[in-house]
């Protein structure tokens, strides 16, 4: 294939005054919190400074946000890695010649094997940004070779890479929060309202996938041992999960207080309305997005010891830290909380400073801009 010499692409790139970013996603909408985190980066991204490009599989609903947040979008489907695919390195090196591209930042396995390799060959760095804590074995050895810095969202998930004997490859920044938007609500729907649950009742909410790994089951258990309080359980997922869960309930006799919300876009308003997060999920989290929107919106939160879980929500402080997998345990948090309302109110402030202090999106930008600097200082 036909490249660039290297002296000359980087005597290009000095004289760049704005440098442009490829980023990449495998995802088309907006289901998960990674993408909505690269959404909050790309729009806060200082735009004076660098030119973010994003290649995603296909046009479609986050196709549509990220040009709203300011990013050029390319449509490139990779496909899954079966075999090494020598077009789709192609592709990319021509992606990087084209638009001038001066470092890569990827969030999944696949586009980081096919961008790390054109970056290698075009001689330019390759951020990874782990978000998960569940290993790929082998892969993860090599793609943590073709990349220049990993970005960790917790520092629970550096077990992840244990033969990096050089930690200074890695770099964590946690996810960051666009505080406005739980600031300056304009809704005039009501999800009590559309539930039939009354103001005077204690809301738990549960908000992400309704999938295995997250461990509903266990929040759903719980339930039986905490009278007078309602459960929303927002998100789609796996439909025969779901439908063991609401067999679960039916068990249980607690089908009345358990409601089924969906997917929803509206999820700032959604805390506005209910009075704990619970979150109890059991493996795989890397350091998840609702607990810092629950924290923002003033709400305590109940959580599992998963991955990056205790370093968002501070035990006794913003809300509480359980065992997973022990029903009994998040009873007894949930029922502490349930039963004192100055606590959750002194919790959810708590958990609102922390954010405005540690986990804002103006701190998140800041973090990995200076990295990208940082970077590109020691390359051209």
């Amino acid at each position: 294939m036909p490249l660039i010499d290297g002296t000359i692409f980087k005597s290009i790139m000095r004289n760049i005054k704005r440098y442009h970013i490829l980023y990449t996603t495998s995802f088309g909408n907006m289901m998960g919190g990674g993408q909505w985190s690269l959404f909050y980066l790309i729009k806060h991204l200082n735009k004076d400074v660098f030119r973010p490009i994003l290649v995603c599989p296909e046009e479609g609903e986050l196709a549509e946000k990220m040009r709203g947040a300011g990013a050029e979008v390319i449509c490139l489907n990779v496909g899954r890695i079966r075999y090494l695919n020598p077009l789709v390195i192609k592709k990319f090196i021509s992606l990087i010649k084209d638009k001038q591209i001066v470092l890569i930042h990827t969030d999944s396995s696949t586009e980081t094997l096919y961008a790390g390799i054109a970056a290698r060959m075009m001689r330019i760095p390759l951020v990874w940004h782990i978000r998960v804590s569940e290993r790929e074995r082998f892969l993860d050895r090599v793609l943590s070779l073709l990349a220049a810095r990993l970005i960790l969202v917790a520092n629970a998930i550096s077990p992840r890479f244990p033969w990096l004997k050089n930690h200074h490859k890695m770099v964590v920044v946690h996810n960051g929060i666009d505080l406005e938007e739980f600031d300056n609500l304009h809704t005039t729907s009501s999800i009590r309202e559309e539930f039939n649950i009354s103001e005077d009742a204690v809301l738990l909410g549960c908000i992400g996938r309704i999938e295995k790994r997250k461990g509903q089951e266990y929040l759903v258990s719980a339930m039986r041992y905490i009278d007078n309080v309602k459960l929303l359980l927002v998100g789609g997922g796996e439909e025969r999960y779901i439908n063991e869960i609401k067999m679960l309930c039916n068990e249980l006799g607690i089908s009345d207080r358990v409601f089924f919300a969906g997917a929803r876009d509206n999820i700032p308003s959604v805390f506005k309305e209910i009075d704990i997060l619970v979150f109890p999920s059991i493996s795989g989290e890397g350091f998840p997005r609702v607990l810092l929107e629950a924290m923002a919106a003033g709400k305590p939160v109940v959580a599992t010891d998963n991955a990056g879980n205790p370093e968002a929500v501070v035990d006794g402080m913003t809300g509480h830290i359980v065992p997973s997998k022990n029903s009994v345990a998040l009873a007894a948090r949930i029922k502490e909380l349930v039963c004192d309302k100055k606590k959750r109110k002194r919790m959810g402030q708590a958990g609102r400073k922390r954010v405005e202090k540690i986990f804002s999106i103006e701190s998140n930008v800041e973090l990995t801009e200076r990295l990208y600097k940082q970077i590109l200082a020691r390359s051209f």
